[in-house]
């Protein structure tokens, strides 16, 4: 009785392990709202996503403070006043190119208006038409790499990757610093800048239904001179077979240079099939995002046979 009692615990674990891999499998996703998973695609697989971020900023000099401003080629004085009503378009590709490796570019685009405007730049007697605007340009290309340095194998323990991206562009110079100036001296033609970030992400699997995500990073950008820390965390629960609920929280991320604090998604992943699921999740910046994975090659987890199994028994 108690070789039975055996048999049949050690046949039940391993079914319940087979239907726990093969449930994630099918409901991975490489990426959560506003932050990255330890998920990979796998070889072959492609993913896409699509954002859409409102923008609204208004930043100004001190009423006591002017600056030095470059026009053409002379230095003047005049109060500087940031403006931004816009949208922000972020889109990006992710390619499977090993099973361990993916790869992402993309850019972000605006829409709407953000501009510099200069005060006192024409000599007129009325001061609603003496302000020189000149509007800024907003866009940035990326490229992204994702290594997953421990897949998720079942054992407990969580998937483990890390990833970096690199950014370079045009974006806003929407702060002032502790003299109260703004950074870029010329306004009439925007803002460079480069910026880099590695992550380091961490996925951990608890049953068939619950998932946690955590990533935790820098931030390193030729617009701010300084380094920013990353923190990111995320989870999904199962509402049923194929539909999934995600959260997700960013004490600080970046889009096209531009800094968002304290920001918070949440959503639903529907599972099309084994290795293609659709994503759709609102943003409390406010925002709305939109994804499509398509899962590729993956070696598959094996399991270990308890010795029950390979036991020769007359039922």
């Amino acid at each position: 009785m108690h070789l039975l009692c055996n048999f049949r615990f050690g046949h039940l674990l391993f079914a319940l392990c087979f239907i726990s891999s093969a449930f994630f499998e099918s409901a991975a996703g490489t990426q959560l709202g506003m932050m990255q998973t330890a998920d990979t695609l796998g070889k072959g697989g492609n993913s896409s996503q699509a954002s859409i971020l409102a923008y609204q900023k208004l930043v100004q000099n001190d009423n006591s403070v002017t600056q030095s401003t470059v026009i053409g080629n002379f230095a003047e004085q005049h109060q500087i006043k940031y403006r931004a009503k816009a949208i922000l378009l972020p889109l990006s590709l992710t390619f499977g190119i090993t099973e361990n490796v993916d790869l992402a570019i993309g850019g972000t685009y605006s829409v709407g208006q953000v501009s510099k405007e200069v005060a006192n730049f024409f000599q007129t007697d009325d001061p609603d038409k003496n302000t020189r605007v000149y509007p800024q340009p907003i866009f940035n290309g990326e490229i992204a790499v994702k290594y997953g340095i421990k897949p998720e194998s079942q054992d407990g323990l969580p998937a483990v990757a890390i990833f970096g991206r690199v950014l370079s562009g045009f974006t806003g110079d929407d702060r002032i610093n502790s003299d109260g100036e703004f950074q870029d001296q010329t306004p009439a033609d925007g803002m460079s800048f480069i910026a880099v970030e590695p992550q380091i992400l961490a996925t951990l699997n608890l049953g068939q239904a619950l998932r946690f995500h955590a990533a935790g990073g820098l931030h390193m950008s030729s617009k701010g001179l300084n380094i920013v820390p990353l923190l990111q965390l995320g989870a999904e629960f199962a509402l049923s077979d194929s539909i999934w609920a995600t959260v997700d929280f960013s004490r600080t991320a970046f889009v096209n240079g531009f800094r968002l604090d304290n920001i918070s998604s949440g959503g639903l992943r529907y599972d099309i099939s084994e290795n293609a699921n659709l994503s759709l999740s609102l943003t409390s910046k406010p925002g709305l995002q939109f994804s499509f994975n398509l899962g590729g090659d993956k070696e598959e987890v094996v399991i270990p046979k308890t010795p029950e199994d390979d036991m020769d028994l007359p039922f």
